[in-house]
């Protein structure tokens, strides 16, 4: 028993030790976190400004338009084929003679156009001069163009005496005009062409608009996409408007060409330009109207008529390129900044750097997939120049504050008396300037702290675990307050000194269903390291409590100076969250393994078929099933966000009118009723009621009980969306003609993952979750939710609501 004591008393007298000498470190050390925190607030602020500066002024702008041609190169697409170039290339000029031609060739030229009945030919010639040695050839070139009816001309637009004019053709040629103005950047490139321009009152659409709007409905260019954020008017008022980033399908030529000398001498089939849209225009060196284009390579420019049909492509299949609207933008600009200060302030370096590198990455992989993807463009260098800053600036920062607590911790260290004094012979000065001779001094003195710290009672009081302390024999030295909790009886004589210790044989039959493993864990946990042999001690065990909750018993070792066991510390885990989290995980992943990698499995399986020419399917019919397979990935995906969105700690809950919140969901699921053929019904009494509600949720879970309704009935069926008072508050019924739902079916239909129809062929898509997150947003919002059906008798679907 003396014995005993004896080792209490010095256990005791070790933690007051301890304890005095961590306290004032510890207070170095908070007042080093505060700093920490400070310098990187302030450091984070700065190049988020920085950030922020740069993209508002513009001072990235040559980069992010390499960038933006990089992204523009990779997204090359084939050619409208329905967008014919008749070329005045070369060859013909050496064969008519010297530019500009006499207008009875172009009369000429025109004549064989119109004569493969196209839709529209666009003449990129300027006619705004008459020719006064020449006036019979304009009235050649007139009657011809009046024979075609579909001739577009250009319009110059130069100096006049009050400003800028627009100089149109000549009185009665052509049958509509349009500008041909082409926006050169100024590094040089053409990148975007303004669909109107003028002065106020004046404006004039773009040839491309022109040529695409020709015997078609009338349609404004504004009705086109195009980027909403006009250039200011110049110093003469001229005005641009709705500028349109030209997404070029390739490198010059891409667009078919047709060489005059071939459409003069009447080599072409008789259907080359039927129905297509013609362009004549100069593709011949020397006559300078060629640009620099992102797509242009080697130094070879691009025709500005080549320029109009890739303009023209755009405008037919709207796919021009926007930027990405403000809100977006900011956010993708500053959003990685902010990660990268993130990561920098609670990673390691190593882990920052990669995290870093992965945000630059990102940021510019993001930026080109846009475009590549979506044509959206993303401006990404002041983002990447933001990421780029953070890391080297808190790198340093964190390394001078490092040498610097190492410092003072090192003065604190030598001034405590009796522990840390150093002997004079070790060689090694105690303070210095680098950071390896201070690292070498601290590590010298903290190792004379490792006795004391082996049997910390306020560390043993801090654990978030049940835990004792307890001798190679098994005895309990030491208890922290959540193991008294758990086994009470068994440890309740460790208060008194003259009571025996405790074993850990008595704790294990207290707190386990099953002492015997318990006891033969101990058993193997002591002789593993009492033989010296750590490798071979087992990790844990899990047992049940008498309460029924699973729990870890597990152990290690607490050794001594000379590296000896002192003693065994042994932990009691609650593992209910942690086995509640399994199954609940388990039950996912056999669900996503299924459902997400068959959509994936099934795209890759396609491009491995289109590998091979004999097996290869047509293009439109590969993209159509692979954009149904990630459309079903992607339907899986935003189901569990809504899920978790809808389990969210915080919702905002507004008073909102419940009506609308049901026109709001009804209406988003029209077309989808009429497209299978069902009446979708809406009964609401004149009240409007009020309620109290988080109006998205609600919105989507009165959808997704419609969207059920609408797949599970029958073509020429009826589905009812009804709104009226009951006692409780309000109800709303959706219910459908369909098959019904069995009552022994019933109990399984809010379970997460479960669709009661799957196996049978041609059964609505679904990820399972859709009511799962209905019941939870009607429970979110203090509601319940009914179900009345039996087999073949349909369903209705009731959430009701306090009012």
């Amino acid at each position: 028993m003396p014995t005993e004591q004896a080792r209490i008393a010095r256990i005791a007298r070790a933690a007051a030790r301890a304890r005095a000498l961590a306290r004032l470190p510890m207070r170095l050390l908070a007042g080093y976190q505060r700093r920490t925190l400070v310098e990187w607030a302030l450091l984070s602020a700065a190049v988020l400004l920085l950030v922020a500066a740069c993209a508002l002024l513009g001072w990235s702008e040559r980069a992010d338009k390499a960038v933006y041609d990089l992204a523009v190169v990779a997204q090359r697409h084939a050619p409208a084929d329905d967008i014919v170039i008749v070329a005045i290339d070369d060859p013909g000029i050496t064969a008519i003679g010297r530019w500009p031609w006499r207008r009875h060739v172009l009369a000429d030229l025109i004549d064989h156009v119109a004569a493969g009945a196209p839709r529209v030919i666009g003449v990129d010639v300027i006619l705004s001069e008459p020719d006064l040695q020449h006036p019979a050839d304009d009235r050649a070139l007139a009657l011809a163009m009046a024979r075609a009816g579909n001739v577009v001309l250009p319009a110059l637009a130069e100096p006049g005496g009050d400003g800028l004019q627009v100089r149109y053709p000549l009185t009665g040629l052509g049958s509509a005009v349009g500008h041909i103005n082409i926006a050169v950047d100024l590094d040089g490139i053409a990148r975007q062409v303004f669909l109107q321009e003028g002065l106020p009152g004046q404006l004039l659409d773009h040839f491309s608009a022109a040529m695409v709007a020709f015997g078609r409905p009338p349609r404004p260019v504004s009705g086109y996409r195009h980027d909403h954020q006009d250039s200011a008017p110049d110093a003469d008022g001229w005005l641009h408007r709705y500028r349109l980033r030209i997404p070029f399908a390739g490198p010059p030529g891409t667009f078919r060409q047709i060489p005059v000398l071939d459409v003069l001498g009447g080599k072409l089939p008789p259907d080359t330009f039927r129905g297509k849209a013609v362009l004549i225009g100069a593709t011949a060196s020397g006559l300078g109207d060629v640009y620099p284009t992102p797509v242009s390579r080697d130094g070879h420019g691009m025709s500005g008529v080549e320029i109009i049909a890739n303009a023209m492509h755009a405008l037919e299949h709207d796919s021009a390129i926007v930027a990405l609207p403000a809100p977006w933008f900011w956010l993708g600009t500053l959003l990685p900044v902010l990660l990268a200060a993130l990561a920098a302030l609670a990673l390691t370096p190593r882990n920052a750097l990669v995290v870093t590198v992965a945000l630059l990455a990102g940021t510019l992989g993001a930026s080109l997939l846009l475009v590549v993807l979506g044509h959206l463009w993303f401006a990404p260098v002041s983002a990447v120049l933001g990421c780029g800053l953070l890391y080297p600036l808190w790198s340093w920062r964190r390394q001078e504050a490092a040498l610097q607590f190492l410092t003072d911790e090192l003065a604190q260290l030598e001034a405590e008396p009796g522990l840390l004094a150093m002997p004079a012979d070790e060689g090694e000065p105690r303070r210095g300037r680098n950071l390896d001779t201070r690292m070498r001094a601290v590590y010298r003195m903290t190792t004379r702290l490792r006795d004391l710290r082996q049997f910390l009672a306020d560390g043993l009081e801090g654990l978030p675990e049940a835990t004792v302390i307890c001798d190679p024999a098994g005895r309990v030295l030491l208890a922290n307050r959540r193991s008294l909790l758990l086994a009470p009886r068994t440890l309740a004589p460790l208060a008194d000194v003259a009571v025996p210790r405790p074993r850990i044989g008595e704790l294990v039959d207290e707190v386990f269903v099953q002492p015997k493993a318990g006891h033969e864990y101990w058993e193997q946990l002591r002789r593993a390291h009492a033989g010296g042999d750590s490798a071979q001690a087992p990790p844990g065990v899990e047992l049940e409590g008498r309460d029924q909750r699973p729990m870890l018993l597990r152990g290690a070792p607490l050794r001594s100076d000379t590296g000896g066991v002192a003693g065994l510390i042994i932990s009691v885990i609650d593992i209910t969250q942690v086995r509640m989290a399994e199954r609940r995980r388990e039950e996912s992943l056999r669900f996503i393994s299924h459902d997400m990698r068959s959509p994936q499995a099934s795209i890759l399986a396609l491009i491995e078929l289109q590998r091979e020419e004999s097996r290869a399917l047509p293009q439109a019919a590969l993209l159509a099933r692979i954009g149904d397979y990630a459309s079903r990935t992607l339907e899986l995906a935003d189901d569990f966000i809504r899920l978790a969105r809808a389990e969210a700690p915080h919702l905002n809950f507004i008073e909102v009118d419940l009506a609308g919140v049901v026109l709001d969901a009804t209406d988003e699921l029209w077309a989808l009723a009429s497209a299978a053929r069902i009446d979708l019904r809406l009964e609401m009494g004149e009240e409007q009621p009020m309620v109290t509600a988080e109006p998205v949720l609600l919105v989507r879970a009165i959808a997704n009980l419609v969207s059920n309704a609408i797949k599970f009935s029958p073509p020429q069926s009826t589905v009812t969306v009804r709104l009226y008072r009951v006692p409780q508050g309000v109800a709303i019924d959706v219910a459908d003609q369909g098959r019904g739902i069995a009552v022994e079916d019933q109990g399984r239909l809010f379970q997460p993952f479960a669709r009661l129809r799957d196996n049978e062929r041609n059964a609505p898509a679904g990820s399972g979750l859709g009511l799962v997150f209905v019941k939870t947003v009607v429970e979110r919002h203090g509601g319940e939710i009914r179900l009345a059906s039996e087999a073949g008798k349909g369903a209705t679907f009731t959430i009701v609501l306090p009012c």
